[in-house]
């Protein structure tokens, strides 16, 4: 009996033992799991901070990097290379896409920034008309009935119309539209790039009025056209949106909106992109906005002579005459929304105004501003020679100088 109750203590003992030190392994292990945990969240705040901290460094550097690029200004250019060029006289250089497109009476041929030669059009005309969207051009004579469709790297072919042309629009992707004279009504066809007709409508003086502007959206879903009239004797003009998808098919002729403008005569009206288009009046500046019936923006009167019209896809500008100011000319920036953003005044005697990104080149024979459309000045200098084109480069403030001899690349610095 002793021996059993002595066993039995034992036991118990032993039990007793054995459960303190479980429980006391559980304790160390429960502290080591507890300090690992920690040393790994440690370790990924860690990392985390350290990455938090090297992103904010390169987004700082990449900042003051910009800051610094937006800010610079350029006292000159270096000519990176010069091909030497020879144009023939009576000819016009402008820009196709990114290359050069040279036009005469006699033919038309493109050429690449490094002077090949892309194709070259041949053809017989009194009054050459050139219409371009993007990369595409079309050129018919005014009177004629031919009408060339041609891209920045081909020929793309020969429109023929069954009545004399008028006036021109072509799309990026190669649509045209065509005004073409009769005895008593003008039409208006809608060819597409192999010649086939895709419409037409019918404008009479009595009815709309003779169509004097035409414009396709770049998509060719669009054209708008200014149309002057006669109303108790007084010239007057109106501005007709057609839309050639679902939407307009529905509509008599196409026909989706039309505005009014009373007492002024609208010669020019430009689509900027697929939805936003502008028109110029002889005393007024409108703005258009819509994918499917483009309903009015905003409308700007103004008292002084328009000499030029400039546009992107992006912005607009408008150029008046400074007759009472020491600036022979004043610049206003539009974006195209229709607000006003920025005016500039010119003097020196100026070729042509190009829109590059957010900025802007006012540019002469012999001089040119390069300014953003904020209002930093970024270059104000002379030319090297005499310029008869700048063509904006595939760099920042790296452009393409069509002189009377070469075309010069060249980087600002």
């Amino acid at each position: 009996m002793a021996d059993i109750r002595s066993y039995t203590r034992e036991k118990e003992k032993r039990e007793r033992t054995s459960a303190l030190r479980n429980s006391r392994f559980r304790l160390v292990k429960s502290e080591d799991e507890e300090t690992f945990r920690e040393k790994i969240h440690r370790h990924r705040m860690g990392f985390f901070y350290r990455v938090a901290l090297s992103l904010f460094v390169c987004g700082a550097v990449v900042a003051l990097v910009a800051l610094q690029y937006k800010n610079k200004t350029y006292e000159s250019y270096d000519v990176v290379s010069s091909i030497g060029m020879e144009w023939a006289g009576g000819t016009t250089v402008i820009r196709l896409g990114n290359n050069l497109l040279t036009y005469s009476k006699d033919g038309a041929h493109c050429t690449d920034t490094r002077g090949n030669v892309l194709w070259d059009q041949t053809y017989e005309m009194q009054s050459p008309i050139v219409t371009v969207c993007d990369s595409v051009a079309a050129i018919g004579d005014y009177n004629g009935r031919n009408i060339y469709l041609l891209s920045s790297d081909k020929q793309l072919g020969t429109i023929t119309t069954n009545l004399p042309i008028r006036n021109l629009s072509v799309a990026a992707n190669g649509v045209v539209a065509a005004v073409l004279e009769d005895t008593a009504v003008t039409w208006i066809y809608i060819y597409d790039t192999a010649g086939n007709e895709l419409l037409h409508f019918r404008t009479t003086m009595k009815d709309s009025g003779y169509p004097v502007s035409v414009s396709l959206s770049p998509n060719a879903l669009l054209c708008a056209v200014s149309y002057v009239y006669v109303d108790a004797g007084t010239i007057k003009s109106s501005i007709a949106f057609y839309n050639f998808d679902e939407y307009g098919k529905n509509q008599i002729g196409n026909l989706v909106g039309g505005y009014d403008c009373s007492d002024t005569v609208v010669p020019y009206v430009q689509f900027m992109d697929n939805s936003h288009v502008f028109a110029v009046g002889d005393d007024c500046l409108m703005f258009y906005s819509g994918t499917q019936k483009p309903e009015h923006l905003a409308t700007y009167y103004f008292d002084n002579e328009v000499r030029g019209v400039y546009y992107n896809e992006n912005y607009m500008g408008v150029v008046f005459y400074n007759s009472a100011s020491t600036s022979r000319y004043r610049l206003e920036i539009y974006d195209q929304k229709g607000s006003r953003i920025r005016t500039q005044d010119i003097s020196m005697d100026y070729t042509d105004i190009v829109f590059d990104g957010d900025t802007y080149i006012v540019y002469g024979e012999e001089e040119c501003l390069i300014s953003t459309v904020e209002g930093r000045v970024k270059y104000d200098g002379i030319f090297q020679e005499t310029v008869r084109l700048l063509l904006p480069g595939s760099g920042r403030y790296r452009y393409y100088l069509v002189t009377d001899d070469s075309l010069d690349a060249i980087q600002m610095r």
